[in-house]
């Protein structure tokens, strides 16, 4: 049954978490039980994301450590964690899945499976869960019951639209740098477009985040966009909600010249037209393809035409 008609069905599959015992190795000691990770374990993760060739991330890894539910299991060896996944809430019936990883040394083991189906257990039968997947993640999340939604392509390379100023003063029409006092006004505008409340992660953007940009043409926010450095080379622009292609793109050319890298990457679909032919014209580059994926029951919400780029890969 295709993803359309499950929606329709109303049917969502249900996995229970696999047995402890199971985790056996199959040379070596026996996993340890997956736990709740909390902030003490930011060390862990950081070291996690390394050895799988990842940058450390410690600022998202923080952010997610303090307002997501992060799952893991320590190593037998006594180094570090041997697998992680981060569950995302936005409200009680959709969540996202990201960060799924499992330590080199561990792989094969179904430490993976386990802590899917770990997480998918604690999000709940009645909640939707959704995450971007890689080429590698995607049989595994379709044995799970994930269906695909859209395609992501992650395009990055040095953003250079002629309206983007060398020393970065130029701000172009209705951008402004978004101020404290803008913070209801973009949890609402978010909430509108997105269809569910992303505030525990956005209300920790100021921090995250170098730079926030505000769409305010005189009748107050109606879009806002967000840049930072997911490791010291580039920075990501996301989320970006907008009204409208051009309003997007005046966002991403503010952000883009005050960025503190010169590589900027957007995560975008590749089937709509506002802007990835645009951002290739204009210095960026295909450089990874993803798969957004579902489980449970999808139904329509928000206006998510107004929506363009991602918080990140890691909260879909």
């Amino acid at each position: 049954m295709g993803l359309a008609a499950r929606a329709a069905a109303g049917i969502a599959s249900v996995t229970m978490p696999t047995d402890q015992s199971t985790l056996t190795a199959r040379q070596g000691a026996p996993l340890p039980p997956i736990r709740r990770l909390g902030p003490a374990d930011l060390r862990r993760c950081t070291a996690l994301s390394v050895d799988r060739g990842w940058s450390p991330e410690k600022p998202k890894w923080s952010m997610l450590l303090a307002a997501s539910e992060v799952f893991g299991t320590d190593a037998p060896d006594g180094k570090g964690l041997a697998g992680a996944v981060v569950l995302t809430r936005w409200g009680t019936d959709l969540a996202s899945v990201g960060m799924m990883l499992v330590a080199a040394r561990y792989g094969r083991r179904g430490l993976g499976r386990a802590l899917m189906e770990h997480l998918l257990h604690a999000a709940g039968e009645d909640c939707t869960v959704t995450l971007f997947a890689t080429d590698m993640g995607r049989p595994l999340y379709q044995q799970l019951g994930f269906e695909p939604v859209r395609a992501n392509v992650s395009y990055a390379g040095r953003l250079a639209p002629p309206a983007v100023s060398l020393d970065g003063t130029a701000s172009p029409a209705g951008i402004r740098p978004a101020a404290k006092a803008d913070l209801p006004a973009i949890l609402a505008v978010d909430r509108a477009a997105f269809g569910a409340d992303r505030e525990g992660i956005l209300s920790r953007l100021p921090r995250f985040s170098d730079h926030i940009a505000v769409l305010d043409c005189g009748h107050g926010v109606e879009g806002y966009a967000t840049a930072w450095r997911n490791h010291v080379t580039s920075t990501v622009i996301g989320p970006l909600v907008a009204p409208d292609g051009e309003a997007a793109k005046r966002l991403v050319t503010h952000l883009a010249a005050r960025a503190r890298t010169k590589v900027i990457r957007l995560d975008l679909d590749p089937d709509r037209p506002e802007l990835p032919g645009w951002a290739q014209a204009h210095g960026l580059s295909p450089v990874a393809r993803t798969l957004v994926m579902a489980h449970g029951k999808l139904v329509p919400r928000g206006t998510p035409e107004r929506l363009f780029t991602p918080i990140s890969v890691a909260l879909a």
